[in-house]
């Protein structure tokens, strides 16, 4: 009687079925069908070493399913056949639509029709949809009435479902072309046929789980002509009678649908004794990783060694931080990485994003260029020196320096250049030109898939010619530019409308997908050892020892994404494997895998997954059910503190709230005393001192420069330049001669200023929009700026003033410019101009006795520690009291008083004391606190422990905000 040979899975299949085979006597006829490739690796490896075998002997055939029946249309059909690539199927799947369109029938035909662009993701929804169908061997019906379940465009084809399918398996056959599933199609339509061709080649069916409708028909035929074999990975109790596991219900239904029993062969039973199993909750991802770096070096040095031993990452994106924690340098990685997640498709990407970005003229947009001269590949190509590391380090700040649009070919290296000595002209140059044209010049006349193909197939040809050590040394780079060229070049050469004219966004989209769905697989070498492997990557592997990462729900079984134009719901109107049969498979793979092991330590989150809307992860049902049977067994609940459960926790210190202070440590005070004594202080350096101690030791003592970046809209430094050049070079020739200056005709400064504004370099970086506003709010206040000056003689302008500040015994030179000095009916003026929104000390800050108390009696040995944060408060800026000082000590008169000229607003002055204030307390303010006030700040710089930051508006303007921790 036939029957479905079962093999434990707490046995290692392959070596199993490797007994198996070498016992038949048609060993060498034979043809094993695999779901997969990667078992004949192993299965070979077993049969190499497999005493028992005599030798020689040729050894069965091993094949997957696919690859079996593509070779069976090919081996069965009267005409030849071509894989088609996905971009003919879209296409084709276009003008299927677009002629149901044009019958004018349905919801199709009220709707607008889509272009190229907008149909790609249809399209490959729609060619993916029709390979499932193939694959389970059923005819789609219409899903009529489908407006409120999908997308109107989604209800329009799924109205139509039947015709677009029928219209495209025709066109198929009529182009000899051919899918995955169409392979299968012809299998099952033509069974009698293919069983007639296979009738003298004994088969056997390996490891197989959930088969899909065509699977079924094509092995039940094969089975019941006596000519395939199955032989499946299972739980024993599917054929000792008892209660199965529950994922294993696809064999269950498998069984039952052919009516047939499985057996164990004999020798094959094993102990039915389960694994260890430990699990590790963490937080993130990184509190999993150290927690199974710890574990395994614990296994390392008690002896058992990492041989077979697999680490399972049911997220493949893990891949990169994982192999930073293992203790071995090499290990064997077996698994699919996706190719959008490498940094080759972020270079694509962003030569991408520069062409997107291009301007008609054809500069390029700065941070697009910078983007693409930072990527790592460019910077280590060449010699082992590295040449244009250092070559890209000068450009890029050249062009941080630069306008906002670039022409990259337009710059020149300065090879002359010290800062370029060890870059050596003669090879650095050839390289930096062929960077610029492979990554630039290349894909700017782009107009076609051929075209695209071809400038990518330049690309990698560039790094490859002049990155060779660079991927000896990076092996999985290497790996993804492999695939490049083999998979994603060839499909854009390839394919029917390589040679069709098409727009910018559609080629761009097109690679893009392509891109999206290309996987970058890797082989293990040698089979032994440490493995790193995702979930379907295992199926009827064994390892004695596993790690398993991630086990959350939306990882084991997954989350399936959203498919928008057939929902998971719908799918079973289809007879399309839905959600419930594709967690069944997950199930199975778990269990299988973890049933075959010694040892298993799962690892979870169990913290916020930041991103996500911001969820909670949650641990597996699998691991939920796996405790609740532990819980079964010895008769009580998992109580925290559970050996068998490790909670991952760090140290935890307390919680910064605010940026960390810079020490002053005896290298910093040294470095302070050297600039008071060598560049002396200014009112600026002691206003930022003032409000922000930190930004004043980034500034003036730490020699870090800010980084030179364009400001994308407009450097108010540069715009307040070109207002105090525009104002000097109007009010100069009133200077000495009284005059009211309300009364002067504001045109010409008007005229100046957009004359001035136009040409300057601010102005060609700035959008059109930001332009318009300065010209139009830079008349307005200007405008207003003159009609508000009162009567009074200019005695200077943008004057610069020196004296020193006398404090402990030091002389610290002080020097100030002053942007505008006239003198009034009551004496001398001295006015700031402002573009921003500085303001003047409060007024009552003069009279807080309280305040001026811990002025007077502040001593750096027993520091005042809410001193500076007060005083910035009440002084809000210390820069008019120091000009008021640095007059009175230049001049040797009192200035009556001090203002700030609001250009920001309507051009009025807020003043410093104003009108009401007694001259014998500005005399004493000016004289004596204002002295005292400046010396008093310099012995707190001098002796301050640290320099905090000070967090407020300002720090939104920071050029120090990062190094700062803002």
């Amino acid at each position: 009687m036939r029957h479905v040979t079962l093999i434990p899975w707490q046995a290692d299949f392959i070596p199993a079925l490797g007994r198996l085979l070498a016992g038949r006597d048609d060993f060498s006829d034979l043809t094993v069908l695999f779901p997969h490739n990667r078992p004949r690796r192993y299965l070979k490896a077993f049969l190499r070493d497999h005493t028992a075998l005599p030798r020689p002997v040729f050894l069965p055939r091993m094949v997957s399913i696919a690859d079996f029946v593509a070779g069976l249309r090919r081996d069965l059909s009267d005409q030849p056949v071509v894989q088609a690539r996905q971009l003919d199927l879209v296409e084709m799947l276009r003008t299927v639509v677009a002629d149901l369109r044009r019958d004018g029938r349905g919801l199709l035909a009220r709707l607008p029709e889509m272009d190229r662009e907008a149909f790609l993701p249809w399209g490959i929804r729609l060619a993916r949809l029709a390979d499932d169908i193939l694959r389970q061997d059923t005819d789609p019906d219409d899903l009529a009435y489908m407006d409120g379940e999908v997308s109107p465009y989604a209800a329009a084809l799924l109205e139509q479902l039947s015709a677009i399918h029928h219209a495209y398996v025709t066109r198929l056959f009529a182009r000899g072309w051919t899918t995955p599933g169409l392979d299968w199609r012809f299998a099952t339509r033509n069974i009698a046929q293919v069983a007639g061709h296979l009738a003298d080649t004994p088969m056997v069916a390996a490891g197989f789980y959930a088969l899909s409708g065509a699977e079924d028909t094509l092995f039940r035929r094969l089975w019941e002509d006596d000519i395939l074999h199955p032989v499946i990975h299972s739980d024993p109790a599917l054929a000792t009678g008892e209660e199965p596991h529950w994922s294993t219900a696809e064999h269950t239904a498998w069984l039952h649908r052919w009516r047939v029993k499985a057996v164990i062969p004999p020798g094959e039973d094993v102990p039915l004794s389960g694994p260890v199993i430990r699990f590790c909750e963490g937080f993130d991802r990184h509190s999993q990783l150290a927690a199974m770096a710890d574990d395994m070096r614990e296994a390392m040095a008690a002896g058992s060694g990492l041989d077979d031993t697999a680490v399972i990452l049911p997220d493949e994106g893990a891949l990169m931080p994982v192999l930073h924690h293992l203790p071995e340098d090499d290990p064997n990685i077996s698994m699919g990485y996706p190719l959008e997640r490498t940094a080759l498709a972020r270079l694509v990407e962003t030569i991408l994003t520069l062409q997107e970005n291009r301007l008609g003229d054809g500069r390029y947009h700065w941070r697009d260029v910078v983007a693409l001269i930072r990527h790592p590949y460019l910077r280590l190509l060449g010699p082992e020196h590295k040449p244009l590391r250092t070559l890209f380090q000068v450009w890029e700040a050249a062009i941080r320096r630069g306008e906002r649009h670039i022409d990259p070919l337009a710059w020149e290296p300065p090879y002359a250049d010290e800062i370029l000595d060890s870059v050596d002209q003669s090879v650095a140059e050839p390289l930096r030109r062929a960077v610029l044209h492979h990554c630039l010049t290349a894909f700017e006349p782009v107009a076609s898939l051929d075209d695209l193909g071809d400038a990518l197939a330049g690309l990698a040809a560039m790094l490859h010619a002049h990155g060779e050590r660079l991927w000896h040394t990076y092996l999985v780079d290497a790996e993804c530019l492999f695939r490049l060229t083999t998979s994603v070049v060839p499909q854009l050469r390839g394919a029917e409308a390589s040679p069709l004219p098409l727009s910018q966004p559609v080629l761009f989209s097109m690679l893009r997908s392509m891109i999206g769905q290309e996987r970058v697989s890797f082989e293990p070498e040698p089979l032994a050892g440490l493995q790193v492997l995702g979930v379907l990557e295992t199926r009827l592997l064994h390892f004695r020892r596993l790690f398993i990462l991630d086990a959350v729900e939306e990882r084991l079984p997954g989350t399936n994404p959203f498919d928008p134009l057939l929902p998971d719901p719908l799918r079973r109107l289809l007879g399309l494997p839905d959600a419930r049969q594709r967690d069944h498979v997950s199930g199975y793979n778990f269990h299988r895998l973890l049933m075959g092991a010694r040892e298993a330590v799962v690892y979870y989150q169990s913290g916020i997954q930041p991103g996500l809307l911001d969820q909670k992860s949650v641990r597996s049902r699998f691991v939920e059910q796996l405790l609740w049977e532990r819980e079964k067994r010895e008769g009580r609940l998992t109580e925290p503190g559970d050996p068998r459960i490790r909670i991952v926790t760090f140290p935890a210190g307390t919680v910064p709230t605010g940026p960390a202070p810079i020490p002053a440590t005896q290298a910093v005070r040294e470095a302070l005393l050297r600039t008071l004594e060598t560049r002396g202080l200014s009112p600026s350096s002691l206003d930022r001192y003032l409000n922000c101690p930190k930004l004043f030791y980034y500034a003036s003592l730490s020699g870090v420069r800010p980084v030179d970046e364009i400001a994308e809209e407009g450097d108010r430094s540069e715009f307040g330049s070109l207002i105090h050049d525009v104002l000097r070079e109007f009010l100069t020739p009133h200077i000495g001669v009284g005059t009211d200056l309300g009364s002067l005709d504001p045109a010409p400064l008007v005229a100046l200023y957009e004359e001035r504004l136009k040409t300057s370099e601010l102005f060609r970086q700035l959008p059109v929009d930001t332009r318009m506003a300065l010209l139009m709010t830079g008349r307005h206040r200007l405008r207003a700026f003159v009609e508000s000056q009162e009567p009074a003689t200019l005695t200077g302008l943008e004057q610069r003033l020196e004296t020193t500040l006398e404090t402990d015994g030091m002389t610290i030179g002080f020097t100030g410019f002053l942007d505008r000095i006239e003198r009034r009916s009551e004496g001398i003026m001295i006015l700031d101009y402002k573009t921003g929104g500085v303001t003047v000390p409060k007024k009552t800050f003069w009279g807080d006795d309280p305040l001026w108390a811990r002025v007077a009696h502040y001593d750096p040995a027993a520091p005042d520690p809410l001193l500076l944060t007060d005083l910035s408060a009440s002084l809000r800026s210390v820069q008019l009291p120091a000009y008021l000082y640095l007059y009175s000590r230049v001049h040797g008169e009192i200035p009556h008083d001090a203002g700030l000229i609001k250009l920001a607003e309507d051009g009025r002055i807020e003043r410093l004391f104003g009108p009401k204030w007694p001259d014998d307390h500005r005399s004493e303010i000016v004289e004596e606190m204002i002295p005292h006030l400046l010396a008093t700040l310099v012995r707190h710089m001098t002796g301050a422990a640290e320099f905090p930051a000070q967090p407020g508006r300002q720090c939104d303007w920071c050029a120090f905000k990062t190094p700062c921790g803002r």
